[in-house]
């Protein structure tokens, strides 16, 4: 692959050339004219390649960017999961009601039925009472 280290001539370089002249040589005049179209083309496309090495550190920068904000967004997303947790029932409906499913005397169903309503209206109180007091803090 070709490195700027490769180029040989300058505009400068073109522009101070000296030709030997010869009894049937070129017109000098000619010459010269030529070699001005050849220093602005030169200095033209050395232009346009230092603007595209420009280009070329921006858009790695705005890779690196790029790349560093989605390892944010994957780090903060595994950290989420982490703390989403999920329900895993410990027993089975008939097993934490056995009466109900059983059928065994309605007086000790209805009441273990009120006792486990109390225990759980007991929690939620306590939680939205602990979530109130955050919210007025």
């Amino acid at each position: 692959m070709a490195n700027l280290n490769d180029v040989k001539l300058s505009g400068e370089d073109i522009l101070k050339k000296q030709f030997k002249t010869k009894v049937k040589g070129f017109d000098p005049d000619d010459v010269d004219a030529y070699l001005d179209q050849v220093i602005t083309d030169y200095d033209t496309f050395h232009q346009i390649i230092e603007d595209l090495y420009g280009q070329i550190g921006q858009l790695q920068r705005e890779l690196m960017d790029s790349k560093k904000k989605l390892q944010e967004t994957e780090k903060d997303d595994a950290e989420m999961h982490e703390e989403v947790k999920t329900y895993a029932p410990r027993r089975s409906r008939s097993e934490e009601f056995p009466s109900v499913s059983r059928n065994n005397g309605e007086n000790s169903t209805n009441m273990e039925i009120i006792q486990r309503i109390s225990a759980l209206e007991r929690k939620v109180y306590k939680l939205e009472k602990h979530v109130y007091g955050l919210q007025n803090e």
